[in-house]
Parts: C-alpha cells; sequence; structure tokens
C-alpha cells in the first residue's frame, strides 16, 4: 500500500528526460528535415531543436511534445513523402528505447 501511495505522488514536472547523444541527433536530423516545411508546426520544431541542444525537458513536457512531434512528422511525410523525415523519425524511435537512450533525473532546485 505505501508503495502504491509513493508512486501515486511522483510529479511528471519535477523529473527531468536527460537524452542521450544519439537522440539528440536523431532530433537534430529531423528538425534539419523539417525545417522549411509548411507541414510541421514551428513550436515543435523550435521543442526539437531545444532537445538537439541538449535543454532537458520535464517528464510531463516530453509525455506532452512527443506525440505531437509524431503527429506533425506524419503530417509532413504524408504530404512532402519526405524520406529524410521517415528515416530520422525512425531513428528516434530506435534510439529512445535504447537502454540509455534517455534518463530520468530528479528536477534541480526541487527539495525533498
Amino acid at each position: 500500500m505505501s508503495h502504491a501511495r509513493k508512486t501515486a505522488e511522483l510529479d511528471a514536472r519535477g523529473i527531468e528526460v536527460h537524452f542521450s547523444e544519439r537522440v539528440r541527433s536523431a532530433f537534430a536530423d529531423l528538425a534539419a528535415a523539417v525545417h522549411f516545411s509548411d507541414h510541421f508546426d514551428p513550436g515543435m520544431l523550435e521543442t526539437l531543436q531545444e532537445w538537439t541542444a541538449g535543454k532537458n525537458e520535464s517528464l510531463r513536457g516530453v509525455l506532452i511534445s512527443l506525440p505531437i512531434i509524431a503527429k506533425e512528422t506524419f503530417t509532413h511525410i504524408q504530404a512532402t513523402g519526405d524520406k529524410r523525415a521517415e528515416e530520422a523519425w525512425q531513428e528516434i524511435c530506435d534510439q529512445i528505447p535504447e537502454k540509455n537512450g534517455f534518463t530520468l533525473v530528479p528536477h534541480r532546485g526541487r527539495g525533498k
């Protein structure tokens, strides 16, 4: 019972996601592929560029942004047939689940 309660009390805003260099490289490839696209949301492109640069995002932010980035990527690919974007997305999907694709770290500045 105590363990379940502790799990329920985790705050996704208080956990940072640190992406590996390989995941950040795949984000960079996707950002480059969709950079001038009329079919990719500029705000999500900015998020990709921030993640590429190594900005750490809260777990909540990643859980919200990643599905939107996927949707924008597929919209772009459908509209343009862009193989570079397709390959970059596949690389993201291959790298994130790898052993060191990302780490979860308590947000700096938050006390116990």
